[in-house]
């Protein structure tokens, strides 16, 4: 009797464990498509002048109560031209700040986004557990979010939308693909220092906290249910892009990204695309790097008539 009431509950337990697995990784569409609604509002602050740049804060509010923060960066020598837009994501901390972390971008306008997150962006052991729901939140609102600044960009007169090519850096890559798939406005698209797959990025960033192999195994596949990653790996997005350019470029040293990875995001991706390996390790907002990555974007953004095929 004992055997078969443990029998009935273990089936029990684990049919409630599949079931609640499946609802985490339901197709993200419906969702993408509620929360990017339309422009509920828009406050745009007043410009701010410093040195050759002009930088204004900006905050999308959708219908749906999806709030994005974003920073608008022009040359003052561009004042009065309607220039080619890019659309930048990049780390988690960085933010809207990449706009100033770009350094001088002549001839283009740039918009860089805030992931729509609204816990503590660096949650201790104790806390992480009750942030696990905005950190899905922010993991599913951020397409429909990037779709939003391009809503908002469609609106201005100072922005080519013929012209308007989308920026993942890192954690932002995976992200700016999968709208980049979903929405065609976006004429080219770019991964930078990111990768597909979603349990092997999560492990490989766990190795810097989880020592210990088989408790990693388990923390990440977890996170990765909690996440929604498979239904937002981005080699599953990828092939929509095209006809449009997908352009990676990844470190041949990346300590954070497993090379097979990044091969698979590429495999996903259709043609035309383009992989570009640069030395060096990932991308830890160093200088350098930056601007390496910086230069390979300006190149074929402002050249954009006679490379994006």
């Amino acid at each position: 009797m004992l055997k078969k009431a443990i029998l009935v509950s273990a089936t029990v337990l684990m049919g409630g464990i599949a079931a609640f697995v499946l609802y985490m990784l339901r197709d993200p569409r419906p969702r993408f498509e509620e929360r990017r609604s339309s422009l509920a509002s828009v406050v745009e602050s007043e410009p701010v002048i410093d040195g050759a740049s002009s930088f204004q804060d900006v905050t999308l509010t959708a219908t749906s109560g999806l709030q994005v923060p974003l920073n608008v960066r022009r040359q003052l020598a561009d004042s009065g031209r309607t220039l080619p837009g890019v659309v930048i994501l990049g780390g988690h901390v960085t933010g809207a700040t990449a706009a100033r972390l770009v350094g001088e971008a002549p001839g283009i306008a740039v918009a860089a986004m805030s992931y729509p997150f609204t816990g503590n962006p660096k949650p201790g052991t104790a806390t992480f557990l009750r942030e696990i729901p905005k950190i899905r939140g922010a993991f599913l609102d951020t397409p429909p979010a990037l779709m939003l600044v391009m809503d908002y960009l469609y609106r201005r007169d100072d922005v080519d939308t013929t012209r308007i090519e989308a920026v993942g850096v890192s954690l932002g890559a995976p992200f700016v693909t999968i709208a980049g798939a979903l929405d065609t406005r976006f004429t080219r698209v770019w991964a930078l220092h990111g990768s597909g797959g979603s349990y092997a990025p999560l492990e490989a960033s766990m190795r810097r906290t989880i020592g210990f192999g088989p408790l990693r195994a388990v923390a990440a596949t977890i996170a990765n249910v909690l996440i929604s990653g498979p239904r937002l790996a981005p080699e599953k997005w990828a092939a929509q892009i095209a006809p449009r350019p997908f352009v990676m470029a990844n470190a041949t040293d990346d300590e954070r990204l497993p090379r097979e990875s990044v091969e698979a995001l590429f495999a996903g991706a259709a043609e035309p695309k383009e992989l570009i390996w640069m030395s060096g390790r990932h991308i830890h907002a160093d200088a350098e790097t930056i601007q390496r990555l910086v230069g390979i974007v300006k190149a074929r953004v402002v050249g954009a008539e006679t490379t994006a095929d």
